[in-house]
């Protein structure tokens, strides 16, 4: 991945060109809710849905630093939801 330091520098290279950069991220998705069932025909939409409670980590590394989140254990889901859909002409 390019890290071009900031958005600024992604557009007009003002800073120099990017730096290349490793990012690795960890997500565990566990679904906890009941099973909710959607059905709209005048929208063309429908889904069997779950509430769910995701957690991540992530890592970067670059030339001149590295970064690493707090462990997976320790992030807090602020909204999840697992499931599948299906709309439009897949309806």
């Amino acid at each position: 991945m390019k890290d071009f330091l900031d958005l600024q520098n992604s557009i007009n290279r003002y800073l120099g060109p990017p730096v290349p950069s490793v990012v690795s991220f960890k997500v565990q998705w566990t679904a906890v809710g009941a099973i909710n069932n959607f059905n709209n025909a005048a929208q063309q939409f429908r889904g069997v849905f779950r509430d769910a409670v995701a957690q991540m980590e992530y890592s970067i590394r670059t030339v001149d630093f590295d970064i690493v989140s707090a462990p997976l254990a320790s992030s807090t889901t602020v909204a999840a939801e697992l499931g599948q859909e299906s709309n439009g002409s897949f309806y």
